[in-house]
């Protein structure tokens, strides 16, 4: 058979084939008009060299396949299957993470038609989160989606940038926490806030709405995504307010 056959036949490209022979994993003689012909030996040492290389092992583990040992041929194995592990973890991180922004999508698509709902807050604790905390910074870069603001709903000029935290460190400012085994209720919204405009946003407008129905206290604001529109960029925030009179 010819390399153009052998390709169609294993899915190969030819490409593929001439970089593995140049390499030294297989060797086909060239014949007296400079062709090479794949015998079936050939196209079964081949078929295997494309399974080991389909499952992660390296070119340069594949030169001297054959005349390994059982003992190096499950070293390389035991390599390949840790390298193939953290592959697929960290692509179950990415997925998580795409999900997360899809829910987040729905979540502004729903909240855009309600002035307000009641809702839980979906976090245990918020703690201080400034720049120059490169561990904090390191988490906030893996999920934007940590970051959250904390200020009074009376008092929306001093806020104080945070991060949701799983654990609070020695280190860590405590924010806000849940409080167990209290009936604590909150309202929901959804703040627009235009980072192009100065960060103008629409909490005042939301806040007197809820609060012809509702005294209010803690505000937590949880960053979702930002989209741009007409040129301007506009960032989404989960708003909790708590409610002090239920």
């Amino acid at each position: 058979m010819t390399i153009k056959e052998v390709s169609r036949l294993l899915d190969v490209p030819e490409s593929t084939l001439r970089f593995w022979q140049e390499k030294g994993i297989f060797s086909v003689p060239q014949g007296p008009n400079n062709y090479r012909t794949y015998t079936v030996a050939d196209i079964v040492q081949i078929g295997e060299i494309a399974f080991y290389r389909n499952i992660g092992i390296p070119v340069k583990e594949m030169r001297n396949f054959n005349e390994l040992s059982l003992g190096e041929y499950e070293k390389i194995l035991n390599l390949v299957t840790g390298e193939l592990t953290s592959k697929i973890e960290l692509y179950q991180s990415m997925l998580k993470s795409v999900r997360l922004k899809s829910e987040h999508v729905n979540t502004v698509r729903q909240l855009k038609q309600e002035d307000f709902i009641y809702d839980t807050v979906p976090f245990d604790r918020v703690v201080k989160f400034s720049y120059d905390d490169r561990e904090k910074l390191i988490q906030y870069s893996k999920n934007p989606s940590l970051y959250t603001r904390y200020m009074h709903s009376h008092d929306l000029e001093h806020d104080v940038r945070g991060i949701i935290a799983d654990t609070v460190n020695e280190q860590d400012e405590l924010l806000w926490k849940r409080e167990l085994h209290t009936d604590c209720r909150y309202a929901a919204f959804l703040v627009e806030e235009i980072a192009s405009e100065n960060y103008v946003n629409n909490i005042p407008e939301k806040l007197a709405i809820i609060r012809q129905k509702h005294e209010t206290g803690v505000l937590l604001l949880n960053f979702l995504f930002s989209e741009t529109v007409e040129g301007r960029r506009i960032d989404y925030l989960k708003a909790y307010v708590e409610l002090t009179d239920i």
